[in-house]
């Protein structure tokens, strides 16, 4: 073989040669994931919920209400690993302490949280099983 067709054959296989997939930036924490704004998506409705920094929460029945008293809902959120626990001060849930708290296992992405009820007693907030909050 003379040297260019050799040459002319390396380039060839290395142009088949699969490249190295780049590697991903590390998601970041589930803590930090969650803060912000998610609404459901019609026909599951149109709530609202405000994930805050320092650990408050508050539901409204849209996105622009989140922002006007009264809310559906406040209280606290705190997350360990992929486990949420919601626990209502004020408004839905919040009268009988045994339904002040909930426990979801959640997903976390860049797009929205879905939520698998782990145990909650208050049936108005246990409506977030199976459902995906998409992230506005």
């Amino acid at each position: 073989m003379s040297r260019p067709a050799w040459v002319i054959a390396v380039a060839a296989v290395a142009a088949c040669t699969p490249e190295k997939p780049q590697p991903q930036p590390p998601k970041a924490p589930n803590t930090e994931l969650i803060v912000g704004e998610y609404a459901q998506r019609k026909p599951a409705g149109e709530k609202a919920m405000r994930f805050e920094t320092g650990g408050t929460m508050r539901l409204a029945k849209t996105r622009t209400e989140l922002d006007r008293s009264p809310h559906l809902a406040d209280g606290t959120w705190k997350l360990d690993g992929d486990q949420l626990t919601l626990t209502y001060t004020r408004g839905a849930c919040s009268e009988k302490p045994a339904e002040q708290t909930g426990t979801y296992k959640v997903v976390l992405s860049r797009i929205g949280v879905r939520f698998t009820k782990v145990e909650d007693a208050c049936e108005a907030r246990a409506s977030l099983d199976g459902q995906t909050w998409w992230r506005q």
